[in-house]
């Protein structure tokens, strides 16, 4: 990877809208946010951060002077980076127990106790719902409570994967071309090479509907809900 090269790329993408890409970090400010989180960034990303940006594409990393977090990360999302990215089918059977675990007030004697019974499930159900992203950066807000998700810890470590928990039950690995979990450079490169395509807003909305359509091949971040 020539990382120089794909900063000038991405200066010159921002630069067409006007706006200024964010600057790097140095090996110090990184290694300090790697030792708050007990982990390593993925090769790929780590170069990224020194020699790219600490954000443009991707949420910012920054220090607020004595935590590092991502910019709109929500409270308590990176607490755990250095416990490993679970087997995806067997944190999500443990999802669905919990949610049809939900007490019934039929079941219990009072108010008062199906109260008690629905808050510990409620704990139990955000618990085993956390337990499913240990490990990962909530790296880009999709919207709509969606995400995109960097892995930073177990077997799947330095992959891109999809969060659509926001309409479905599943998180799902962003695909290369040869069928495996992408990298967060192959990620982005993909990212790169389609936005420098487009010079109007009709060839990018032109692309989004053949996506839409199935009539041309997706980008690696747009494969969304691919299986």
């Amino acid at each position: 990877m020539n990382w120089d090269e794909v900063r000038e790329r991405t200066v010159a993408l921002f630069a067409r809208s006007g706006a200024a890409l964010p600057g790097v970090l140095s090996e110090t400010q990184v290694r300090q946010a790697e030792e708050q989180f007990g982990i390593e960034f993925p090769e790929d990303y780590r170069q990224y951060l020194l020699r790219v940006s600490a954000g443009g594409r991707v949420r910012k990393l920054r220090s607020d002077g004595s935590r590092w977090d991502w910019d709109g990360a929500r409270y308590r999302d990176h607490d755990k980076l250095h416990v490993p990215f679970p087997d995806h089918d067997s944190a999500l059977a443990a999802s669905e127990r919990a949610w049809e675990s939900k007490p019934e007030r039929k079941d219990h004697p009072s108010d008062a106790a199906y109260r008690n019974a629905h808050d510990a499930w409620q704990e139990t159900v955000y618990a085993t719902e956390a337990a499913r992203v240990t490990g990962v950066v909530f790296l880009h807000d999709d919207g709509c409570g969606f995400y995109t998700l960097l892995v930073i810890s177990g077997p799947m470590r330095g992959t891109m994967w999809f969060d659509g928990r926001a309409s479905s039950e599943r998180l799902n690995p962003l695909l290369n071309d040869d069928r495996r979990a992408a990298t967060f450079a192959e990620w982005y490169l993909d990212w790169l090479a389609h936005e420098e395509s487009w010079t109007t807003s009709e060839q990018r909305l032109a692309a989004f509907r053949s996506w839409d359509a199935g009539a041309a091949k997706p980008p690696i971040w747009f494969r969304w809900f691919d299986s």
